[in-house]
């Protein structure tokens, strides 16, 4: 978890659009560089959520032949996260993929 200070709000569970948020998360590639960690605070709840992303087709080659001695970058655009901040919201769903309070935005990649 990061230095912030968590202030989670007690928010009914609610899918709701927060669309591209440009600021307040943090990218992060993680050991391997396949992957990257996005990490932040959701904008409907408070609550701290991380997403990791996987790229890259994993063997650094197409066919028996390796074409590129180093990892792939991510590919650039906006991504979407979910809130996964791990609290029990009221009203969520049994089958809801993600523990959050159903919030989701994008973000934006970029090199």
């Amino acid at each position: 978890m990061s230095d912030l200070v968590e202030h989670h709000r007690t928010v009914k569970y609610r899918v709701q659009n927060y669309a591209l948020l440009t600021s307040g998360f943090q990218f992060t590639p993680v050991a391997g560089g396949r992957r990257i960690e996005v990490t932040g605070i959701c904008p409907a709840c408070g609550g701290w959520t991380s997403t990791t992303w996987t790229y890259g087709s994993g063997n650094d080659y197409k066919g028996i032949l390796p074409r590129r001695r180093s990892a792939p970058e991510p590919a650039e655009g906006p991504r979407t996260l979910c809130c996964d901040c791990g609290h029990a919201h009221a009203d969520r769903p049994a089958d809801a993929v993600f523990l959050g309070c159903g919030a989701y935005w994008q973000v934006e990649l970029s090199r």
